[in-house]
């Protein structure tokens, strides 16, 4: 490894860079303006899975530097946020359904399996792209009389992304979408053959990568953003996490699941009271609930995690009643 490659493993720094600036698009709680709740909540839900290396372009320096492509999610993160377009899920969020459910630990992740972490987020598209080139070079030039002589180089970072959106109802690829970035920097100083260099050297190699990885990011979000409309004509998935009724008062019922997950305004949902469970005799883990309808219920305000639906059909609804979606 050259000194101009173990000075880029500083990539990290791009992850540290956009660390700690992504602040996800969540509905409003319930004291916001209503008009601004409704707006949020008719942006599609978008999940940005973590890039993943391809063989053309990179060096092999790249599969040290797993934080590099942290650092590429988010900074593309951030950049949707920004464009106002989307409802952006939270990384944390991608990351611990990704443990629990042991998705993409090993391998490349499709779109199918892209698909089914979309539907557990209760995400309506995800995001999974490649870094196609990642690469820093430096080419130096110069002459030298009798020992002496100056010497000049500069240093060109490229960097190379492609994106594909992922319909997470049918687990097809709607929109694909590319980037590129590059930066150059020159240094120059005097040199004696015998004692090495002398005078100033620049080494700004993260900062070069970090400037050509932001542009190539700026120009896949433009695209994406520009896509927006052909996933706006796609059908909202719908959330497969089972919600728990936390309160009854008369016709309005407040359940402890909400945008997070995926729920809406306007979404209707099926409220049913388990009968009975069905216990693997061995183990005693619950193999199966039974359950039975009791009402419906149609959400009216959803913050980030929880939501208020008023009954449209049933009586008798009850703390502890379990609610899925159902339209």
């Amino acid at each position: 490894m050259t000194s101009t490659q173990s000075a880029a493993l500083s990539l990290l720094a791009l992850g540290v860079t956009v660390s700690g600036l992504y602040s996800p698009i969540l509905p409003p709680a319930a004291a916001s303006v209503p008009l601004e709740l409704a707006q949020a909540q008719t942006r599609l839900r978008v999940a940005v899975l973590d890039f993943e290396y391809a063989s053309t372009g990179a060096d092999s320096w790249w599969y040290a530097n797993p934080g590099a492509a942290q650092g590429v999610s988010d900074l593309l993160t951030n950049k949707l946020v920004n464009s106002g377009r989307y409802t952006m899920i939270e990384r944390s969020r991608i990351a611990d359904i990704l443990a629990e459910q042991n998705l993409g630990a090993s391998g490349r992740v499709d779109a199918s399996t892209a698909a089914q972490i979309g539907r557990l987020l209760g995400a309506d598209a995800v995001i999974i792209g490649s870094v196609t080139r990642f690469n820093l070079d430096e080419e130096s030039g110069g002459g030298s009389i009798l020992g002496f002589g100056g010497n000049r180089s500069v240093r060109t970072a490229e960097v190379a992304l492609t994106a594909r959106i992922v319909n997470t109802t049918t687990g097809e690829i709607i929109a694909v979408a590319d980037g590129s970035g590059t930066q150059e920097k020159g240094s120059g100083g005097v040199s004696i053959s015998i004692l090495g260099s002398v005078g100033s050297s620049a080494n700004n190699d993260d900062e070069l990568l970090s400037g050509a990885a932001d542009a190539a990011v700026t120009q896949l979000a433009s695209k994406l953003v520009d896509s927006s409309s052909t996933l706006t004509a796609q059908p909202q998935t719908m959330p497969i996490v089972e919600a728990v009724v936390a309160d009854v008062s008369g016709n309005t019922v407040i359940i402890n699941k909400g945008a997070q997950d995926g729920f809406r305004t306007g979404m209707t949902l099926s409220v049913e009271r388990v009968d009975r469970e069905v216990l693997d005799p061995q183990t005693g883990a619950v193999l199966r609930s039974i359950s039975s309808p009791v009402g419906r219920i149609e959400l009216t305000e959803v913050d980030a995690s929880s939501a208020v639906g008023r009954i449209i059909s049933g009586a008798g609804l009850r703390v502890g009643d379990k609610a899925k979606a159902v339209q």
